[in-house]
């Protein structure tokens, strides 16, 4: 019953954000139903953003079954190609709780001015796992690629969509298997992310 509400709840999450992300192809434009969003000389004004924070939901893949996270992350954009953060998540199925500090390098820097930026994300992160009635705590590496989309050129809100990879150093993430009623453990754990981020 619980996990028939939580593959419900995840595949909610994800349909809002495709939907999110289908509709912001018309923000690119210069206009819309003919009328002028503004003028193009208007959009190189802004700079890029400093403080960057919110979140959304990830679809982790691991030890051959997909879960779902909750995510927030807090960035600051400290040059036009680099950025520093934090992020923290929480999976669905209270399998893990991970937090980290995250270096993102943007190619090319010009997120105000075509409305993407790609980058590639570093992080490294620690991951707190209850085995047994025991705590864990395992630190992680993690690399990722991803894009910043701005969804409308005057506006503070900016998706971003994210594949990576975690590889866990230390105690591995564990899951029941139903079918064989034993434990599995892995350490390598992909995640696709969607994010909703105001600056």
């Amino acid at each position: 019953m619980r996990r028939t509400r939580t593959k419900k709840f995840v595949r909610n999450i994800f349909l809002a954000l495709v939907l999110c992300l289908g509709i912001a192809p018309s923000a690119f434009a210069d206009d819309f139903m003919g009328l002028p969003i503004e003028d193009s000389a208007a959009k190189d004004e802004r700079s890029l953003p400093t403080w960057i924070f919110g979140g959304g939901a990830s679809l982790a893949y691991y030890l051959r079954g997909i879960d779902g996270t909750v995510d927030l992350d807090l960035e600051y954009r400290a040059h036009r190609y680099h950025a520093f953060g934090i992020h923290g998540g929480l999976s669905f199925a209270g399998e893990f709780i991970e937090t980290g500090l995250d270096w993102r390098w943007y190619f090319k820097g010009a997120l105000m001015r075509s409305g993407h930026d790609d980058f590639l994300h570093f992080s490294v992160s620690l991951f707190c796992m209850e085995h047994f009635e025991e705590w864990f705590f395992s630190p992680a590496l993690e690399f990722g690629y991803g894009r910043d989309i701005l969804f409308f050129k005057k506006s503070d809100l900016l998706g971003r969509i994210e594949v990576q990879a975690a590889y866990l150093l230390g105690e591995p993430v564990t899951k029941m298997n139903d079918r064989l009623l034993v434990d599995q453990s892995g350490r390598l754990i992909v995640n696709i992310r969607f994010s909703l981020l105001l600056f």
